[in-house]
This record gives structure tokens, sequence and C-alpha cells, in this order.
């Protein structure tokens, strides 16, 4: 269990938090495929994840890990995501702004919200600042537009293939905070918000799909 899980104990050290501690929020977007991460701007420090200021003035944050052909592509078939799974020659991070209250704009999306000490987020956003991979004068490249709101996808480091794919990208990104998650079990997003339900919030919008810019999305 050691090998799959981890050792428990900087899970432990990191959450949950106390009841008399100031939190940080973090949101886990179903897109379908993958599940993505959103925070507001305001908890990210920019000493810790400095990259994030390549996305601009914006209220909030959403990343994503995945194949660095797949991922970008808006008509991705069933060619590119067996060349992922496989053949992956490349990775990406998906890194996109928006203003708007995360309820809002994912309405009708499966959204869990999740309650993180300040140790564990930044633990977090460290984990998604070396999470990018760098040209030879250390700089991080900008490869393609983001598929919504305001920002980029960015050469990752790491390599996908179909055992280490988004999801569990996005587990190992929440085992760095602290959760207690699997990201062995994560290969898919309902694995993923089926952990995250075990210690989150579990939020609706659905009532709120009439307002919301959130459509889905294929990729993982």
């Amino acid at each position: 269990m050691l090998v799959l899980g981890g050792c428990l104990g900087p899970v432990r050290a990191l959450y949950p938090p106390a009841s008399h501690e100031p939190v940080k929020l973090l949101w886990l977007v179903n897109h379908g495929w993958h599940v993505g991460l959103a925070m507001r701007r305001t908890d990210v420090s920019p000493a810790i994840w400095p990259e994030s200021a390549a996305i601009g003035d914006v209220g909030y944050l959403e990343v994503g890990w995945g194949d660095g052909d797949f991922y970008p592509s808006a008509d991705g078939g069933s060619g590119l995501a067996l060349k992922a799974a496989f053949f992956s020659a490349s990775s990406v991070l998906h890194v996109t702004g928006f203003d708007r209250p995360v309820i809002e704009v994912y309405a009708g999306a499966p959204l869990v919200e999740i309650s993180l000490t300040a140790r564990g987020f930044d633990a977090l956003t460290r984990f998604i600042h070396e999470a990018y991979a760098r040209n030879n004068d250390g700089e991080i490249v900008r490869v393609a537009p983001a598929l919504y709101g305001r920002g980029a996808f960015f050469l990752a480091a790491g390599r996908y293939h179909a055992l280490a794919n988004s999801n569990t990208w996005t587990a190992r990104a929440l085992r760095a905070a602290g959760c207690p998650v699997t990201p062995i079990w994560a290969l898919t997003a309902g694995n993923v918000l089926w952990q995250a339900r075990r210690f989150g919030l579990v939020i609706s919008t659905a009532a709120r799909a009439g307002a919301g810019q959130w459509r889905g999305s294929r990729h993982g």
C-alpha cells in the first residue's frame, strides 16, 4: 500500500484544517473526460507560482494537465486519443482565468469544493509551478491559446500515458495538498470526484445552467 497510496504522514500534516484554522478554497470541475482545479487568484502566492502572472489580472484560475497534441485540439478524435494514451510526445498545462464566481462560470458542471489549509494550498500551487517545462533560457513555453477564458496552453513536464493521465495528475496535485486521495485509482474523472466527495462539499449547479458558460469537454 505504501507504493500505491504513498506515505500518509504528509497527508495528515497538511489536511484537514483545524476547526480554528483559516482555509483556502479549491474547486474540482468535472469536464467529462478530466477534472480541472479552480481557485481564487488572490489566494495564490506569486512567490510560489510566479507563472500565474502570465494569465493577467483575473479573479479566478483553472488548471489542467494533459497530452500535448490531444488536449489543445478543438476537434481531436480517436486517433489523437490513442496516440496520447500510448505514444504521447509531449504534455501541456492548460491555465485559464475568468472573473465570475466558479459556480457561475461552470454552471451545470459537477463541482466539489475543498477547504485546504494555507500550507496545503501553497503545496498544491508549488506542484503546479513545478509542472511547467522550460526552454534553454529557463522561460515557460506558450504553445496554444486556451480552450476558453483568458489563458493558454504551456509546455509541461512529465510524460502523458494511459496510466498517468490528466486525472491522475489532478489526484497527485490534491495529494500534494494533503488530501486523502490515491492517484493510482484516479484514472477517470468519475473516480477523482468519487474520492473527493468523501471529504469535500458537493455543489449542485444545475439550477444555474442558463447563466453559465460551461459546455463540457472531452479533453483529458
